[in-house]
């Protein structure tokens, strides 16, 4: 590539290795990703005990009887209630 005719201002933001500038571009576009849903979580669980009552939910048991993080309900669905474990 002939950078001869561009202007030394212009000439020091292009980069000398391109894949390094794709790299960069790749790891901040992942970490923009992580971070958007980071915040997107919602940890509200103030309506977990409503939802408990509502659909029969009970903590599921291992054949040992020990109780685990995980709620069985009466939709078929297995819900696992990380606030609870802090």
């Amino acid at each position: 590539m002939d950078t001869d005719h561009i202007p030394l201002t212009i000439k020091r933001f292009i980069p000398k290795k391109p894949l390094d500038f794709v790299l960069y571009g790749i790891f901040t576009l992942a970490i923009l990703k992580l971070t958007s849903l980071y915040f997107s979580v919602n940890p509200d669980d103030s309506h977990w005990n409503e939802f408990k009552e509502e659909h029969h939910c009970v903590m599921r048991k291992t054949e040992y009887g020990v109780e685990r993080s995980s709620w069985v309900c009466d939709d078929g669905k297995t819900y696992f209630r990380w606030m609870q474990q802090r």
